[in-house]
C-alpha cells in the first residue's frame, strides 16, 4: 500500500486493490506473530532468571512457618512481682502463657497481631480509671 496515490488506484481494479489489502493484511499479522515471539521470548527469558532449578539428588529444607503453627491470639496478662523483679505473664487462648522479664524482650519477639491483642486488653482494663487516681495512688 505504500507509495501508491488515490489517482494510481483509480485506474487499477478493484481485484487488484483486494490483492493489495489481502497482502498488506498477510504481512502485518507476520509482524505481529514476531513481536508477539519476542515478546514471549523476552517473558521466558525472565522467568527463567527467577526460577532456579533444583536438582533431585539434593536436600532442600525450607525455613517455613506454616500459618497454622502461629500461637493463637493473647487473651490476658499480668505483673508478677517476686522481691525488686517484676515479670510479665502473657497468657494466649489456647492456655499457655510466657513469663517476660524485660519488656522490650517481649516486644521483639510479637507480631502485629500480638501487639495489637494486647493493646486492646491494657486499654480495655484502664479505660474507666483516671490519671488523678492513678498519681494519688503512686504518691
Amino acid at each position: 500500500m505504500e507509495g501508491y496515490k488515490l489517482k494510481d488506484l483509480k485506474s487499477k481494479g478493484f481485484d487488484f486493490i483486494q490483492e493489495m489489502f489481502d497482502r498488506a493484511r498477510e504481512e502485518l499479522m507476520q509482524e505481529n506473530a514476531k513481536k508477539q515471539n519476542v515478546e514471549d521470548d523476552k517473558e521466558t527469558t525472565k522467568l527463567k532468571q527467577c526460577l532456579e532449578i533444583i536438582p533431585d539428588e539434593e536436600e532442600v529444607t525450607i525455613d517455613a512457618i506454616p500459618l497454622a503453627v502461629k500461637s493463637p491470639s493473647i487473651v490476658g496478662w499480668k505483673i508478677h512481682k517476686e522481691g525488686r523483679k517484676s515479670y510479665y505473664r502473657i497468657m494466649r487462648a489456647d492456655g499457655k502463657s510466657q513469663m517476660y522479664m524485660i519488656f522490650s524482650q517481649m516486644l521483639k519477639s510479637f507480631d502485629k497481631q500480638d501487639l495489637e491483642d494486647l493493646y486492646k486488653l491494657v486499654k480495655a482494663k484502664y479505660e474507666s480509671t483516671r490519671l488523678v487516681d492513678d498519681l494519688d495512688l503512686l504518691l
